[in-house]
């Protein structure tokens, strides 16, 4: 009796891969910052910490990022160089911040990882149970 070769479907090894994240050019954080500057007048503010923000970031900014254990630490951007990538959204700016002494890594606005040190995110700080602010 012949064999019947069982069919396999096979994913793209790029869908499999995270994408690397690119070096953004001056142009790419410009038209992200005339994108977001628009947008963050419309917008409301979020409501929960894991909302993503529309917001451009300097370097030396003071921020808040969510670690991968899903802790929220104080951080200040880097001025080391903005990378672009793809978010949960879409294609957005990622920013590298150092916080807890030593460590360094890129968050995306996009993603909700990363929120200005306002008012605002001390606010949802304090409601999601952060109390040493």
């Amino acid at each position: 009796m012949p064999s019947v070769a069982q069919r396999t479907t096979r994913k793209s090894a790029s869908a499999k891969l995270p994408q690397k994240l690119r070096p953004a050019t001056p142009e790419d954080i410009h038209a992200w910052s005339d994108f977001d500057s628009d947008s963050t007048l419309s917008e409301p503010l979020p409501q929960d910490l894991d909302e993503s923000w529309p917001y451009t970031f300097q370097a030396g900014d003071s921020v808040w990022v969510r670690t991968a254990g899903g802790n929220w630490l104080r951080g200040r951007v880097s001025s080391e160089i903005t990378r672009k990538g793809p978010t949960r959204e879409k294609e957005g700016l990622f920013y590298p911040v150092k916080f807890d002494i030593k460590l360094r890594k890129y968050f995306a606005p996009l993603n909700g990882e990363i929120k200005p040190d306002t008012p605002h995110t001390r606010l949802l700080l304090k409601e999601a149970g952060y109390e040493d602010i």
